[in-house]
């Protein structure tokens, strides 16, 4: 193999003397030159770089260690080598190719040859394996032949070679660029609007800007011109980009469009975002900073993302999503129009080097203590939004300064009709309730969402508790655990799991809960420093089915204090099985347990305790030992429940003690 004996022969000396030169543009014209010059930033000296900028790089560099020792080389197999196996999913994923610009990057700064290796091997893998005859890459060697994630290695792939291809030997930086000539001559026969889900036209603006940069080739940049003012479209008139579910323009029986925050903050917005700026399209950046700021609203105080309603949660992390590039480089890009963006990047990248053990960003904050092992995906893909950040944004001079974000603030109710969701924020409490209709369906990827898979939670659901001091309470997951993406998602281990929406559900043959009413009806009520949620509708099935015999309804309230949480339940009359109204409240196995009396139970956190009681007259059912879990969006939990008896109402009480 040409490139597997051109790195062998590349010495140290060679990769510094050529990382010295500074990043350059290859084969571009620059519409938006403090970008270009940014990229110069690339071969600082580590000495040099500021507490926030070493946050980024430090965390790409152990992210590409941990890709490399995953790297399969001493296995010879043209099937195997070079790719990045997957501890989780214990194979290659097809997409790991877009690694290649996380890895060339960390060659061109550090001298290090292991890095062009890397990306040469993986780069080779990928062509051997997933590239077809017609430009395109597909998803997966067997699992999926889903073309549309050309755009996202081509991405790769231009970024790549505009800011570190002198690495390079002429030949195969040839090779490069014609093959992503060829990439761009397939997407542009095969993007429209109404490709895939909206982050697929939205990030391909990006994509074709950079193809016309690297490849010279004006066409490709007024495609992305073009393609851009379709997107427009797509945003409601309070920022809210739509599109993550099919038909794009429709609207539910509630007037809600199909949204969901990960696919938004991690890839489409960022991908406009650049776009933005290297096709200098004021248009388009005006939008962008809009929707950024409309979407930061759902940003939690620890640099998570509240995708507890979006309509592809299944792929919730916490952090984000687990198979888009990252929320940093766009907000930190437009941090100068928003200085508030860069308090965005920077806690959710803090919160994704929490989240990284080995080398690898794990799918959520309790995998890691919970025994689950990280999915690759997770990490080649945010590598990338890294590898941006520290190649195109400006950092300023070394500051303490952290700035306020909107659910930082004590600001009371906030209402998404786009979204049927409400955000509460009443003294250290931040909430979200969801009555979100929007049923997502997908009908390209391996799997399914039908009868037997399980969706974002409605119904009224309180779909999650946040604490400013003892961190996450309460948080949905899926309604029930499917694999709608069968090469995206893992599967849980031979251990206790179950869905962790607070909710009320009647098990027996079938399992009827409170989150899969999408008809539901929710109000919201602000008086003095209470907010009360009341949400009422009927015990349906994942595949929204009544329980056989006639309608069994459930009536949910939620009182939000300074000093408490209180969740009330009650149905009207008996279902098939017992009902119970089951809060799993968010703790690791480390976060002792206590339970003084059968109504109360206490929970040891790093900054306080937690007390939940009941009024139930047999207090909570027994407690297991083993703590639950679930792999969206990766929290242990205890799973406290309540027996609930027709007409009666049982209350749980929620309250914080917070160490001084």
């Amino acid at each position: 193999m040409k490139t597997h004996n051109f790195c062998n022969a590349l010495t140290r000396r060679e990769l510094l003397r050529l990382s010295s030169a500074g990043a350059v543009i290859l084969g571009a014209k620059t519409a938006f030159p403090e970008l270009a010059a940014a990229g110069a930033q690339a071969s600082s000296s580590t000495d040099q770089q500021t507490t926030e900028q070493k946050l980024y790089s430090d965390l790409l560099k152990a992210w590409c260690d941990g890709m490399l020792a995953r790297q399969v080389t001493e296995f010879r197999d043209p099937a195997f080598y070079g790719g990045l196996l997957c501890p989780s999913c214990v194979l290659i994923h097809g997409r790991c190719g877009d690694a290649v610009y996380p890895l060339l990057r960390m060659a061109h700064v550090t001298g290090e040859a292991k890095y062009l290796r890397g990306a040469l091997l993986v780069n080779a893998w990928s062509e051997a394996q997933v590239s077809r005859a017609d430009g395109s890459w597909v998803n997966d060697v067997t699992l999926s032949t889903w073309k549309g994630i050309t755009v996202f290695h081509a991405i790769s792939l231009a970024e790549a070679l505009e800011h570190h291809g002198e690495v390079l030997d002429a030949p195969t930086r040839k090779q490069w660029t014609d093959r992503l000539a060829r990439a761009a001559k397939f997407l542009d026969g095969f993007i429209t609007i109404e490709t895939g889900n909206v982050n697929y036209p939205v990030t391909a603006t990006l994509a074709f800007v950079l193809c016309g940069r690297v490849l010279g080739d004006e066409h490709y940049i007024e495609r992305g011109r073009k393609l851009a003012q379709e997107v427009l479209r797509q945003f409601t008139p309070d920022g809210i980009l739509f599109g993550e579910g099919h038909p794009l323009q429709s609207v539910s029986p509630k007037g809600c469009r199909p949204v969901d925050l990960g696919y938004n903050v991690e890839e489409s917005l960022p991908a406009l975002a650049l776009y933005s700026l290297l096709a200098d399209d004021q248009r388009v950046r005006e939008q962008v900073i809009a929707a950024m700021k409309a979407h930061m609203e759902f940003m939690l105080p620890d640099g998570a993302w509240d995708n507890s309603w979006g309509t592809r949660n299944y792929k919730w992390s916490w952090w984000g999503s687990r198979t888009s590039d990252g929320c940093p480089s766009g907000f930190m890009l437009m941090s100068k129009y928003e200085p508030k963006f860069r308090e965005v990047a920077r806690r959710n990248a803090e919160l994704m080097a929490a989240c990284t053990h080995d080398g690898l960003l794990y799918g959520g904050p309790d995998y890691h203590v919970h025994g689950d092992l990280p999915c690759i995906h997770h990490t080649f893909t945010h590598a990338k939004t890294l590898a941006t950040v520290l190649d195109r944004a400006s950092f300023s001079a070394e500051t303490n300064q952290r700035l306020a974000l909107p659910r930082d603030e004590v600001y009371g109710l906030k209402t998404f009709p786009v979204i049927g969701t409400r955000l509460a924020a009443v003294g250290p409490w931040r909430a979200t309730v969801t009555e979100y209709d929007w049923e997502y369906v997908e009908d390209v990827q391996a799997g399914s969402g039908g009868e037997s898979g399980g969706g974002h939670a409605s119904g009224g659901a309180l779909s999650l508790l946040y604490h400013r001091q003892l961190g996450p309470i309460l948080t949905a997951s899926m309604t029930k655990y499917a694999m709608i993406e069968i090469s995206n998602q893992q599967q849980f281990r031979d251990a206790p799991h179950m869905t962790l929406t607070p909710r009320i559900e009647c098990a027996g043959k079938e399992t009827y809960t409170s989150l899969d009413d999408l008809k539901a009806a929710l109000t919201a009520n602000r008086t003095g420093s209470e907010i009360v949620f009341d949400a009422q509708g009927r015990m349906l099935t994942t595949g929204h089915k009544p329980i056989p015999g006639g309608d069994v309804r459930y009536h949910l309230v939620y009182r939000l204090s300074e000093g408490t949480v209180e969740l009330a339940a009650s149905v009207d009359t008996a279902g098939p099985a017992p009902m119970h109204l089951i809060v799993p409240v968010m703790a690791r196995a480390a976060e002792v347990m206590e339970q003084p009396d059968p109504r109360t139970v206490k929970i040891s956190k790093a900054r306080g305790t937690l007390t939940v009681s009941t009024d139930a007259a047999q207090g909570f059912k027994a407690v297991p030992k083993e703590r639950t879990f679930n792999l969206v969006p990766g929290f242990e939990a205890i799973p406290l429940q309540v027996a609930l008896q027709p007409g009666e109402e049982v209350r749980v009480r929620l309250q914080a003690t917070v160490r001084s």
